[in-house]
């Protein structure tokens, strides 16, 4: 989980649309 989360906040930081797009896929 610990991948996952950094691998978020890592698109997040990068990219806001493409954490959108992630959370929209179903991730917490």
């Amino acid at each position: 989980m610990s991948k996952m989360r950094v691998g978020y906040i890592g698109l997040g930081l990068m990219g806001k649309p493409m954490a959108r797009n992630i959370l929209k896929a179903g991730y917490p």
